[in-house]
């Protein structure tokens, strides 16, 4: 859990400091620069809990069970059930991730990532046989470039 100050900020100047980072962040011009800015304002402990919550989104709109989630991310089981209640109750989030996935190039990824973690480790009480079988399926067709 990432720690805040007890010595609150006005809002009025949280609003203008949230507005310079926003704008820092939108004028950079390629994913290399914000990689290099991100590593030096963010510590690695917020990197990695911020991609867990975009990962767990992601995981949720993909219909996963929170057993499954909370194991392959490894968060607790509150913080799962904190995040699908979250999701059910948000209408920008739930439509921003749910638009970003129809992107062809991000949705690859995702599904990259997504059969990795589910089917390119091997799991305790899982059927090895058919999870090696989806992953190499996922591998060769990710290899035929006109199939997409």
């Amino acid at each position: 859990m990432a720690q805040i100050s007890k010595r609150s900020i006005d809002q009025k100047k949280l609003t203008r400091i949230n507005e310079l980072f926003f704008d820092l962040l939108l004028t950079m011009s390629d994913k290399q620069e914000v990689d290099e800015v991100l590593n030096e304002l963010l510590t690695p402990t917020e990197k990695t809990m911020i991609a867990k919550r975009v990962a767990c989104f992601y995981l949720l709109i993909k219909k996963v069970p929170i057993y499954e989630i909370e194991d392959t991310l490894k968060i607790s089981t509150s913080t799962a059930t904190y995040f699908k209640h979250y999701l059910d109750r948000s209408i920008v989030i739930k439509d921003y991730l749910s638009n970003k996935l129809k992107n062809e190039k991000l949705k690859h990824l995702f599904e990259d990532i997504f059969v990795d973690i589910f089917y390119g480790t091997l799991k305790k009480g899982s059927n090895w046989s058919e999870d090696k079988k989806r992953y190499y399926q996922h591998q060769r067709k990710r290899q035929q470039p006109f199939d997409r």
